[in-house]
């Protein structure tokens, strides 16, 4: 709903005050309960405690109680009249006891509504100040959420006190007090509990009427938690509040019975427990979305005619059917999902398991397996002796498909932990499976086998005696008409021969009552009226597609929930590698220095070595110049001991022959000297070489 244009220039953007500055939200104060709940006990309570509940003199704060609690003069009337202009604008019969329709999906943009808001706004803010605001009308819990865009802004929060009463009370003081059924009081309180907690977005105090006599201290303290009030009022508020609990047990009648209704007496016991249990709060605000739904759809079928023959059967009955064809069994989550095109039916099932309580339940062809886990599962969790037979071949066929063993092998996985001890799975044909079951025997019979006309056909007419005399026949897919299928022609045969009701919702499903007795629960699915019967249609047809749709949400919850933790984990895996890689870049990084340091030590090592090199080199130079001026040398000497050599050989020669000429010489100067002989000294070599070099010396 877009903002209207003088709310658009009063806050423009550039106005906006900082988060630092933004003025602190006060609380006010919204009594929540129908007439009967203790409403009227509990506002002059908080009256006393100092909630400003009215802009009365203070002193009515103690009147004593009207009868049955009946207490107009706490409802704030200004407010009472801006909420009769609104719900005038969308039904003007509303305040009839028998009201309970829906307000159109838009109501709150209606541009009446709008302007009706601003007046309210008005209203609040001149009498919001330092104490505390609070005020009770009954009409509160449909329109709470005009009260949130007015908490908003106004910058106030919403401290909403639900009084709560057994339904079954209820009804019998509105009885008592205005000649109402009650059965329609039971709906009223029913509707209205689904509204506080469907529009209540913030905390509840709930304060139960019967504990105001038991222990009405408790109440007390409780109300001042919640409201942050000082916990010990002055004396003479406790006495008024006591002199006011104990005017109202005197009129207080006793408290007697249940409601009639299970998902009433359902609804009641959530809403005890809503206060402390999230879970309860919101299984009550998803029945409380749901019936809303039920309602938008009965209020669209509405008419002129419609209001003609509720006025014709109202001396027959007060109130709808389909509350007859609903329990707490009809919200129930399937806890097996599997493939299947019957998520739409899953709800009905959990109730006509619970209405008909079978004793024995065939179904003749499983598949997968999720309508027939429905049924074990409603048949456990309602605890009846039922025995469960599956049959079905798992070999697929071709309408279904054929398929592996896989399909029984996960079926079986999931059945037998659970369901083993009243069901079986037997595989078989439908006509080899016929044997087994004895005549008059099967209460409830579902056929989803093959879908042509004959096939449907055969496999009704040879069950039919293995029924029993109060047995009811479910057959899925009546409403398709393609691909072969011939079940919606069986269908239309069988409409003509028996008790049927049909939904078109999810494919289709038939029901037929078959046998001759049926149970009262199913009594107001076959015998209702056309209206009914369309009301009974459309609430199971809004409670498949919801299931269907939190089934695939389900589904796609845990896909993503996967992915998240296949995500988390390759993030996990990343941070872990990325860790492995930092420790490897830091041990890189030091091995790397170390490697600088070594090759550091490396260079100045090879300096080293090469300067020993470059010296070892030189003195290698050196030492080949030196060799080579030695080796010259020595070829010089050589050369020269070489010529000495020539000249020893020769002095040599010369000597021999010298000595050769001296001892001819010295044998023919002996010849000649007879008898005298001369010998030479011997000199040595040593001395000889000598003398032949030239050198002198001692001899």
């Amino acid at each position: 709903m877009a903002a209207p244009a003088r709310f658009i220039r009063e806050v423009p953007t550039s106005a906006i005050a900082p988060i630092s500055v933004v003025q602190e939200r006060h609380p006010i104060v919204i009594v929540l309960g129908m007439d009967g709940t203790g409403t009227a006990l509990c506002s002059r309570v908080l009256s006393a405690l100092g909630v400003r509940m009215t802009d009365r003199a203070a002193d009515s704060a103690f009147r004593p109680a009207k009868r049955n609690g009946a207490a107009d003069h706490w409802e704030r009337p200004e407010i009472a009249d801006f909420h009769h202009r609104i719900l005038d604008l969308f039904n003007p019969k509303h305040g009839h006891p028998s009201d309970g329709f829906a307000l159109p999906v838009a109501w709150r943009g209606d541009a009446r509504v709008v302007d009706i808001r601003r007046e309210m706004t008005a209203f609040v803010g001149k009498r919001v100040g330092a104490d505390l605001f609070g005020f009770m009308e009954q009409c509160t819990a449909r329109l709470m959420p005009i009260w949130h865009q007015i908490a908003n802004e106004l910058r106030l929060t919403p401290k909403v006190i639900y009084c709560l009463r057994n339904p079954a009370h209820v009804a019998r003081a509105l009885q008592d007090r205005d000649g109402l059924p009650l059965e329609l009081v039971e709906y009223r309180w029913f509707a209205y509990t689904l509204d506080a907690f469907r529009h209540t977005k913030t905390d509840i105090c709930t304060i139960e009427y019967d504990s105001w006599f038991d222990d009405y201290g408790a109440n007390l303290k409780k109300l001042q938690r919640f409201l942050n009030l000082p916990e010990d009022p002055p004396e003479f508020e406790n006495r008024a509040i006591s002199m006011t609990i104990e005017a109202e047990r005197r009129i207080r009648q006793p408290a007697l019975g249940e409601a009639s209704k299970p998902l009433i007496r359902s609804v009641y016991k959530l809403a005890q427990r809503a206060e402390v249990d999230p879970a309860a709060r919101e299984q009550l605000q998803s029945i409380a979305t749901q019936f809303l739904s039920f309602q938008q759809l009965h209020a669209a079928g509405r008419d002129s005619s419609e209001d003609a023959a509720a006025a014709r059967d109202a001396s027959i009955r007060e109130v709808p059917a389909f509350p007859y064809c609903i329990s707490p069994a009809s919200f129930w989550q399937p806890e097996h999902i599997l493939p299947s095109a019957w998520y739409q039916h899953a709800p009905f099932a959990f109730w006509i398991t619970e209405a008909l309580r079978p004793e024995i339940f065939v179904e003749l062809g499983t598949h997968h397996g999720f309508s027939y886990l429905v049924f074990c599962q409603a048949v456990q969790r309602v605890g009846t002796m039922t025995k469960c037979y599956a049959v079905d071949t798992w070999k697929g066929d071709t309408h279904a498909g054929f398929y592996d063993e896989d399909v029984f092998a996960k079926l079986n996985d999931i059945h037998e932990p659970r369901y083993s001890g009243f069901s079986r799975l037997v595989r078989s044909t439908f006509d080899e499976a016929l044997p087994h079951f004895g005549d008059g025997t099967i209460d409830l019979l579902h056929i989803d086998g093959r879908h042509g006309y004959e096939d449907v056909a055969h496999d009704f007419e040879s069950w039919l005696p293995k029924l029993s005399d109060r047995a009811v026949v479910l057959f899925h897919d009546i409403n398709v008409r393609e691909r072969g299928f011939g079940v919606w022609q069986f269908w239309a045969d069988l409409q003509s021969r028996y008790p049927c009701f049909e939904f078109t919702h999810g494919h289709g499903l038939g029901v037929v009552q078959v046998g001759s007795t049926a149970r009262q629960p199913l009594r107001p699915l076959f015998e209702s009226g056309p209206e009914d019967k369309a009301a009974i249609a459309e609430i199971y047809a809004q409670l498949g597609r919801l299931r269907e749709s939190e089934i695939r949400l389900a589904a796609i919850t845990e896909h993503a929930q996967q992915s998240d933790i296949r995500a988390a984990e390759a993030l996990a895996e990343l941070e872990r590698q990325k860790a492995v890689y930092a420790e490897t870049i830091e041990q890189r990084a030091e091995a790397a220095q170390r490697q600088e340091r070594e090759l550091a030590h490396i260079r100045r090592q090879l300096g080293d070595l090469r300067d020993a090199v470059t010296l070892a080199e030189r003195e290698a130079q050196e030492r080949v110049d030196a060799e080579a001026a030695i080796r010259a040398e020595m070829a010089d000497a050589i050369q020269a001991a070489r010529g000495r050599s020539e000249q020893v050989e020769m002095l040599k020669s010369e000597l021999d022959h010298a000595r050769q000429v001296g001892l001819a010489a010295l044998q023919a100067l002996a010849a000649s000297i007879v008898g005298t002989v001369y010998r030479e000294p011997r000199l040595g070599w040593r001395h000889a070489l000598r003398r032949l070099l030239g050198v002198a010396g001692d001899t």
